[in-house]
Parts: C-alpha cells; sequence; structure tokens
C-alpha cells in the first residue's frame, strides 16, 4: 500500500508541473488526494482540485470579496472540509441538497486548503475588472420599428416561451401554466388559450397537433415535474396525452430522427439544479424510455446537424453549471452516441445560448455563443460577457474570432435580418449593468462584412426583464421581425395593474 502511495505522488507531482494543454496522465481523484502529503503551492493546488470538476478558473474572474465570501467557502464544503466559521450555517442536507453533492469527509486537507485559498484571494482584484474598450452602441435599428402590443385585459407579463407559426401567429409560453395563441398583426388579438403545466418552453407542431415541453418548476429546484404532452384537437377541443413526464426541470428540446425509422425522437436538456441530465428519448413503442447522453446538471440546449456528413443527425448541445462547454455526441447508430468536447469555459463563464450557422461562407458550421447566466454563487458584473463567434476550423476546432462584451448576456439569433446578402445578430441580457444609460438589454448587430459588426440599440427603451429572443414573419411580409419576450418581476411578486403586454416587436420593414 505503502508503494501504490509513492507511486501515485510521483504522478501527481509530475502532472503538476506539467503544461495543462501537454498532460497525459489522468487527474487523481479528490479522495485520492486526500490522503497525500502535497507539498504544492496553491497554484498548483488549484490545478489538481478544481481541475477535478472543471476548468480551472483564474483568480481575476472574479473580485475578491466573491471569491472569499461565496465562492471559495461553497467550494470548500463541497469538498466536505468544515471550520470553525461555519457554526450555524444551514447545512447542504437541511437545504434539500442531494446526497454525494457536498461530500460526508473531507476530500482536502486543512493546511492545503489554505494555501488554495490564498492563492485565489492574493492573485483577485479588489474590484471587477472593467470590460474593454468596445464601439459603443448607437441608437435606433434602421428599418426597424419598435412595437409593444397591449391586449385588452390585465395580465402579468411572465413570458417563457415565443413560437411564430407559418401564418404568422405567435405561441406564447407563460409562467403561470397557460399556452396562448396570438395575432399581433393588426389589433392584438387572443386566438385560444391551452393549460399546460408550469412554464412552457418548447414547442413542435405537427399539422394541427403540436407538442409541448414544460419546466414543471422555473426556480431552482432539484424536483422532477417537467413533462412533454401532445395537444390533438377532437371535436371543437384539445384532447391532451402525456408523452414524457417526471423531468428534471426541463428547458429545452429538440425533435428529429436520429436512428432513421421514421419517427420522431427527442432530445431533452433536463437543466435541474444540483442534479441534471441531458437525455434521448426514441419514438415509438419504447418512446418513454431514456437513454442518457450526460448525467450532470446544467444542459442547456441542443441542435441536431448532421456533422460528420455520415447521413444521420448528430447532436450540438450545451452544458452549463460548473462543467461549462459544447460538445458533440456522435451518432455512431444503433442507439449509441460518443461524445466529443469541442469547447470548454471556465465554471463562471455563464453560458447562456448558441446559434450554428455559416457565418463566412466557407462550407462550416460556425458557433455563435452568448455568456452571461449570472443567478448563482458570483452575481457581480462580468468583463468576459458578452456575444462571441468561435470559427470552425474543421477537425471539430474551433477559434474565438470575435467578442463583443454584454454583461449578462442570454438570447441570441443570426439571420439575414436586413435581406444584404449576410448574416446578423442580436443579442438581449437577462442580467445586464442597470446602472448603463442607454441600457444594453439588447443589441442588433449589422453584418458590416469582413468579421466586423455594427452595434445598435433600439430607440425606444422598455421598462422590463428580457428573458426570451426569437424570430418570425409576425407581419407576413416577406422579412423576419424580431420578438422579445417581458418578464417583469414586479407582475410575478406584487400582481399586474396594467394591461398585458407580454412582448416586443421589432418589426422588419427593410422590403416596405
Amino acid at each position: 500500500m505503502k508503494g501504490r502511495s509513492i507511486v501515485l505522488l510521483f504522478v501527481v507531482v509530475y502532472w503538476a508541473c506539467e503544461p495543462i494543454s501537454e498532460r497525459k496522465q489522468p487527474v487523481p481523484s479528490l479522495y485520492q488526494l486526500s490522503q497525500m502529503d502535497l507539498n504544492l503551492d496553491g497554484e498548483k493546488l488549484a490545478e489538481l482540485y478544481c481541475g477535478n470538476c472543471h476548468l480551472m478558473p483564474d483568480p481575476s474572474i472574479l473580485d475578491k470579496k466573491t471569491w472569499e465570501e461565496s465562492v471559495l467557502p461553497d467550494m470548500r464544503m463541497r469538498m466536505g472540509l468544515y471550520l470553525e466559521e461555519d457554526i450555524g450555517i444551514t447545512l447542504p442536507k437541511d437545504r434539500g441538497v442531494p446526497p454525494g453533492i457536498y461530500s460526508d469527509i473531507p476530500l482536502i486537507q486543512k493546511d492545503n486548503w489554505e494555501k488554495l485559498r490564498d492563492y485565489y484571494l492574493s492573485h483577485a482584484p479588489d474590484f471587477p475588472l472593467p470590460q474593454n474598450e468596445k464601439v459603443a452602441p448607437e441608437m435606433g435599428i434602421s428599418g426597424f420599428e419598435e412595437i409593444i402590443p397591449a391586449f385588452d385585459f390585465v395580465y402579468p407579463d411572465l413570458t417563457t416561451m415565443i413560437h411564430v407559426d407559418s401564418s404568422s401567429r405567435i405561441w406564447l409560453g407563460h409562467r403561470s401554466k397557460k399556452l396562448f395563441h396570438l395575432d399581433v398583426s393588426e389589433k392584438p388579438t387572443l386566438l385560444d388559450s391551452l393549460n399546460t403545466g408550469i412554464a412552457p418552453v418548447s414547442l413542435s407542431l405537427r399539422g394541427s397537433s403540436f407538442e409541448v415541453l414544460s419546466m414543471g418548476l422555473m426556480d431552482p429546484s432539484n424536483d422532477s415535474l417537467g413533462n412533454v404532452v401532445r395537444f390533438d384537437p377532437k371535436e371543437g377541443e384539445w384532447k391532451t396525452e402525456i408523452i414524457q413526464e417526471k423531468l428534471m426541470r426541463p428547458v429545452h428540446v429538440s425533435w428529429g430522427d436520429l436512428n432513421g425509422d421514421g419517427l420522431q425522437d427527442r432530445v431533452i436538456a433536463q437543466f435541474g439544479n444540483h442534479l441534471g441530465k441531458l437525455s434521448v428519448f426514441f419514438g415509438g413503442e419504447g418512446e418513454k424510455e431514456e437513454l442518457v447522453l450526460k448525467a450532470l446538471p446544467g444542459a442547456r440546449k441542443t441542435e441536431l446537424v448532421d456533422w460528420d456528413g455520415d447521413g444521420d443527425l448528430d447532436i450540438i448541445g450545451m452544458m452549463t453549471q460548473a462543467a461549462e462547454g459544447i460538445f458533440l455526441w456522435e451518432n455512431q447508430g444503433e442507439g449509441r452516441f460518443f461524445e466529443r468536447t469541442l469547447l470548454e469555459f471556465q465554471p463562471a463563464f455563464g453560458s447562456s445560448d448558441f446559434q450554428l450557422v455559416d457565418m463566412n461562407e466557407d462550407g462550416k458550421l460556425d458557433l455563435i455563443l452568448v455568456n452571461g447566466d449570472n443567478a448563482d454563487q458570483s452575481q457581480i458584473l462580468k468583463n468576459y460577457h458578452g456575444v462571441r463567434i468561435f470559427k470552425n476550423l474543421g477537425n471539430n476546432e474551433f477559434e474565438e474570432s470575435w467578442f463583443y462584451p454584454m454583461y449578462g448576456a442570454s438570447g441570441v439569433e443570426v439571420a439575414d435580418f436586413d435581406q444584404d446578402g449576410d448574416l446578423d445578430i442580436v443579442a438581449i441580457s437577462f442580467f445586464p449593468d442597470k446602472r448603463q444609460m442607454p441600457k444594453e438589454d439588447l443589441i442588433y448587430f449589422e453584418n458590416k462584412g469582413e468579421n466586423q459588426f455594427k452595434p445598435y440599440l433600439p430607440s425606444i427603451q422598455f421598462d422590463t426583464n428580457y428573458l426570451i429572443l426569437s424570430k418570425g414573419d409576425v407581419d407576413a411580409d416577406g422579412d423576419l421581425d424580431i420578438l422579445v419576450g417581458s418578464f417583469d418581476f414586479n407582475d410575478l411578486y406584487k400582481g399586474p395593474s396594467e394591461k398585458w403586454q407580454p412582448i416586443i416587436i421589432l418589426r422588419n420593414n427593410i422590403l416596405n
């Protein structure tokens, strides 16, 4: 046993001294590390301990206070090390945290923890770092008219989904277990109202029928109340059938035929909280059987595309919550998928949304990504939040080719909105800097060519929170309009007092 410990210690020292890009040995487990007498400095300890779960974060990503009072204490307790300063705090199990998230035994020795902690506190900035210099957005988006339709009744503005159908009508999900069918082409009109689970977030239309994914709970939770429900019109009413249930706070579903049997399969991102997963449910007789692709919380979104050109659909997915990144699940046939990492991010990166499009017309799909989730342990302004283009170099390699800082960036859409032959970008922020004037919670980026984009803000600043971003031709004039879903916290906590205004429309008048 002693000989094994000596060998393992040699591996640890060798691993810690090698550059990250050149390491071949796997990282020793936290338990193995806790049993060794490690003679390493704080930085090397951080590489070992942080690298067990995610990319090692640089101290500069957060200010000293946030490290000291929030992130580092939580990390320490997750590793099972409790100190005198923790007396009187609510233990994880008393907060409803599932077993296994916080260790029952210490996985780091106290002296090693102190060196790791001191490394972060001595290298962190006193205050959050400012954004890099950027082109200031101009007011007013040429060719667009800002409209906020008001319906003739009072109801809370708590939009959770927007889907524009082929008839230019809008399907709108609402936190309060509702799905609305709307027509805003002239006078705002409510066409239909259906009861659903809490917070509908995805919809797929199939002729006169459709399926809806509902979260079950919007607030952080480990409960499994989400579901997929099919709606069929029968004798003037909607008949419902539960297709999937007991989902862990699902936030997105992709529909497509993954196994070539002619049936629609579902890839469901079960974001969860402390627990979560990314799952495939194949259509047909076994459609309630689950294939788990990744058993971690934070699954945010997927796209189905034949990535490797072999004739079947592969899965590109975004994972958030610590082990952040963009991943490829390569379809191997017969219900098997091989996981590859395309991009990895540090745990406070805040990945929120992405689109797959060919930005430079080289025949390869690039990644347009926004990061700005700011609702966890470090709720400060982050200079690395914003909008990015990752150029596809081929062979599953990407490089960042463009970045625009945008605090709290949370949603992105890409299209040739101005119909000049290239792709423009629009992004929203759910966590903007409220002190910025004018607010930068919606920015339109006009593509000027050669990877240059000119930013614009709406000429009207709306007093609400932007949760949802979508696109579609709502006035049937042949161009794409931009739709933003309003989520008003005053309506949530105090109740509504004004007419219902659930969406903001940037109406595209480029063809008028």
